[in-house]
């Protein structure tokens, strides 16, 4: 699921890569690495009347990747930022999408001229493609089946603890997608840190864990640090809080 800086040196003028620099536009227009795209957050999601951040439409996300030249044969590398949980949001939502070739680059954007990288301004674009959607339905979870089984799954909340004292859903544990996040620059701690952490808050690899935040996004990136630590059985709750509310399911 990671790729190191130096495979990204390695692989970067490859024809079957394909680079998503994943931070605001604005940040992506002051400098990006060569043969990288643009692809923001706001554009992986659809809202709706809740402002609930849900996953896009499957017609939407076909013609997205198509213009991005993402089909079965790329590998798709996404450059993000440690804090900033937009990356693993667009990483989970190709997963959802079946594009097994994501990987994220474990080191943080704002850092790429200290491994080496010459940023440009300059803008890159790929041929058009025909993505075909094989849509993961295991690693996603709705409101109305969830409400029906919180007592089927461990249910971890990937705010803050404020956040977490001020309502949440019920029988959820908090663990802060920043308990996970790496350092010296690195994107995620490393695998066995990880497994330690989870299982100091009795996560049991053997029964399915739910996701949550407020929007879809914190939940995203400890939906990928699971999945890093060996947790196969991990769902996202994309409605997440501002959905649940919405809806005036019950709260703890």
């Amino acid at each position: 699921m990671l790729v190191s800086t130096s495979w990204l040196k390695e692989h970067q003028s490859d024809p079957n890569l394909v680079i998503l620099d994943t931070r605001p536009k604005t940040m992506f227009l002051y400098g990006h690495l060569a043969q990288s795209q643009s692809l923001s957050i706001e554009q992986v999601v659809r809202f709706d009347q809740y402002g609930s951040n849900l996953v896009i439409e499957q017609k939407k996300i076909i013609e997205l990747f198509n213009n991005l030249g993402i089909d079965g044969n790329k590998t798709v590398v996404l450059i993000g930022d440690s804090m900033d949980p937009s990356t693993a949001r667009i990483a989970w939502t190709l997963m959802y999408f079946g594009h097994e070739k994501t990987f994220l680059l474990d080191a943080n954007a704002s850092e790429l001229q200290k491994h080496g990288f010459k940023l440009t301004r300059q803008m890159s674009s790929y041929e058009p493609t025909k993505f075909s959607p094989k849509i993961n339905s295991e690693i996603r979870i709705e409101s109305d089946f969830l409400k029906d089984n919180l007592n089927n799954f461990q249910i971890l909340d990937a705010r803050s603890l404020q956040e977490f004292i001020g309502g949440h859903l019920p029988n959820s544990k908090l663990i802060p997608f920043t308990e996970g996040i790496g350092y010296n620059g690195k994107l995620f701690r490393d695998k066995k840190s990880l497994e330690a952490l989870f299982l100091q808050n009795q996560i049991s690899k053997d029964k399915e864990i739910v996701c949550y935040c407020m929007h879809g996004h914190r939940a995203s990136s400890l939906f990928l640090q699971l999945n890093i630590a060996g947790f196969d059985k991990v769902k996202l709750y994309d409605g997440s809080f501002v959905e649940w509310h919405g809806k005036q399911l019950p709260l703890e």
